[in-house]
């Protein structure tokens, strides 16, 4: 045979053959796994066809030796004979499934036998080792997230809760599994709940509600299971008794029995029978009565006969041995390894020694070295604190010198118009230009330019005196128009020596602001006077209110010459100080007083707006928050 034949077979041996035998192995899950799903859609209609399904999906399992499609057609097994009322059947093949389970680490399976075992426990009446067993479950579940699983769990409490009569908690529980059935859109376990909601309320005596639930999975268009179904109908007949219709009873128990044989449930079976036995005895049809009792009790029998309650607990007591047997198992292999462990430690705490002695030196010179690094690394630690501290206490020490130097340029700016007023008078009057009757009419008007100036500067100094430690913002309820109305005052006499025409028009409605007092006396002082600077000989000075939703607006509209967009641009873009322009009075500036109203504004939370009036001079909109229950 050529060389590259036998290359080719050797190839093909190894490649081809594997993947051929994965592709077995995936063929036999696939028909296990089909086999059970069938199992499960019929055995709620017929035993004996689910049975012979499990069967063949047993014998694909075996062919695969998979341990843990062995355990999963085990625990099918469980949980159709738990249907049927075969309990010691079922325990067997749960606690079978479990083993495999258990040596194979299959958390989901565990969980589910652990579900298989509470089953039967409450079967049997043991409903608080049934519920242990339930809420062991849960603890594994919970790790895996299936909501599935765990709405099985929390409906299953809720059942043995029931038997214990603790009928709140069992609500709670059976509330707790509809949320995961409506979530994970389970059908089946929604009729599951429906029923049991349905046996509470007839426990606590409320009818119109048991028949309600009950209803809802005789009625709901996904058909509910024959199991499911023989409960409902038997419960409604059971609920007919207690209203003492005995006619309805005996039609709805008869359909729960017809339901209940269909399936093969036992435990069904002897309910129907035993409520269908009360019907006909309430009326006096002893006949009835005593046939559906009988059948009642050759079924109850056969649930809780003595030899199948021994079998169950001699299982149960194999699992305890099982479990012994493990613990000792496991102690035995820990003893074995602690014997080593002893040998090994020995071994390391003699090499330890040699090492200790060498390192003993050099753990001695280490600690020195460490000693000295700690020390230079806490002075470093104390220069660089210092450091930040100075840094603060310089940044501190500047914003200082920043409210100073606004204060300073504040007072000067907005004392300068009010004094140049002063001094102009005070010219006249020395230069003799000025009548009796004129003197009269200025001193009055100084006098109103004073008390108005010292009014305005007491304001300025007293909120200087609250910037002292640093820029603070005191806002207060502040009248707008009466604010107005004190910088027209003190800005009179600058006014009037320019003949100019201040028209104030009074809003008709309370214009109340949340502001900085002081700000707000800057802000308008400084559009007033921008506003007399710019106006020419007697021209007009316009001041109106608006609103909206958060603002109020103060419009200054002077009747100038106007600036251009571009100049507009520059104010309202430009956060330094910017070139004075001369007035129209060849009046000089310090270029501060738009950057401090828009400052102050920023800093209330207003705004500012420039509007230029072709011809008709430059509008200022001063905007300021409203302020609240006003």
């Amino acid at each position: 045979m050529p060389r590259t034949v036998i290359s080719f077979l050797i190839v093909f041996i190894f490649l081809v053959l594997p993947q051929t035998k994965s592709y077995s192995f995936n063929l036999q899950k696939d028909s296990v796994s089909y086999y059970l799903a069938e199992s499960k859609k019929i055995v709620y209609s017929d035993f004996k066809v689910a049975e012979k399904l499990l069967k063949k999906a047993e014998i694909v399992a075996k062919k695969s030796n998979d341990p843990i499609l062995l355990a999963d057609v085990a625990h099918n097994y469980g949980a159709s004979y738990y249907m049927v009322g075969s309990y010691d059947v079922a325990l067997k093949k749960f606690m079978e499934a479990l083993l495999l389970y258990e040596e194979n680490n299959h958390t989901l399976g565990i969980a589910k036998c652990l579900i298989g075992q509470g089953l039967i426990q409450q079967g049997i009446g043991r409903n608080e080792e049934a519920i242990k067993l339930f809420r062991g479950a849960n603890i594994l579940i919970s790790d895996l997230k299936d909501a599935v699983l765990e709405s099985k769990v929390y409906f299953n409490i809720g059942i043995s809760q029931i038997e214990l009569k603790d009928y709140e908690s069992s609500y709670k529980n059976f509330h707790k599994a509809m949320k995961l059935a409506v979530k994970n859109k389970d059908a089946n376990m929604e009729h599951l709940v429906f029923n049991r909601l349905g046996n509470i309320h007839y426990l606590k005596n409320d009818l119109d509600s048991s028949v309600y639930y009950y209803q809802k999975v005789i009625t709901d268009s996904y058909q509910p299971n024959e199991w499911e179904k023989s409960f409902a109908l038997t419960g409604l007949s059971e609920v007919y008794i207690k209203e003492g219709n005995y006619k309805k009873a005996q039609e709805y128990g008869l359909k729960g029995f017809e339901a209940a044989k269909i399936v093969q449930a036992k435990w069904d079976i002897a309910r129907a029978a035993e409520i269908l036995s009360i019907a006909y005895k309430n009326e006096n049809n002893y006949e009835m009565a005593f046939k559906y009792l009988a059948i009642c009790k050759s079924y109850n029998d056969s649930l809780f006969n003595d030899t199948k309650l021994k079998e169950i607990n001699l299982l149960q007591l194999k699992r305890k041995e099982a479990e012994n047997e493990k613990l000792v198992a496991k102690n035995e292999a820990a003893q074995h390894k602690l014997k080593n462990s002893r040998l090994f430690s020995v071994s390391v705490i003699l090499f330890m020694l040699y090492l200790l002695t060498i390192i003993y030196q050099y753990t001695k010179n280490s600690k020195i070295k460490e000693k000295l690094y700690n020390e230079l690394e806490i002075k470093n630690r104390d220069i660089e604190n210092q450091k930040v501290l100075i840094t603060a206490q310089n940044h501190n020490l500047s914003e200082l010198n920043q409210t100073k130097n606004r204060l300073f340029s504040i007072l000067s700016h907005d004392l300068r118009s009010p004094i140049a007023s002063i001094q102009q008078v005070l010219g006249l009057l020395k230069e003799g230009e000025i009548s009796n009757e004129e003197l009269k009419v200025l001193a009055e008007h100084l006098i109103t330019q004073v008390d108005s100036t010292s009014i305005m500067l007491n304001t300025i100094l007293h909120w200087s005196m609250t910037q002292l430690d640093g820029a603070k913002i005191n806002k207060e309820n502040i009248d707008l128009e009466s604010a107005v109305r004190d910088s027209i005052a003190a800005l009179e006499l600058t006014a009037k020596a320019k003949e100019i025409n201040i028209v104030h028009i009074n809003s008709h409605e309370d214009v109340i602001i949340d502001a900085d007092k002081g700000h707000v006396h800057i802000i308008l002082n400084n559009l007033i006077s921008n506003a007399i600077k710019f106006t020419p000989l007697a021209g007009t000075i316009e001041i109106r209110y608006s609103e909206d939703d958060i603002f109020h607006n103060v419009h200054i509209t002077d009747s100038g010459a106007g600036i251009s967009q571009v100049k507009i641009e520059e104010i309202l873009n430009f956060d330094k100080r910017m070139v004075s322009e001369k007035g129209t009075g060849f009046e000089e500036g310090t270029g501060l007083g738009l950057l401090l109203v828009k400052q102050f504004l920023s800093d209330n939370n207003g705004k500012l707006d420039i509007v230029y009036h072709q011809n008709q001079g430059t509008e200022f909109i001063a905007a300021l928050p409203k302020a609240k229950n006003f």
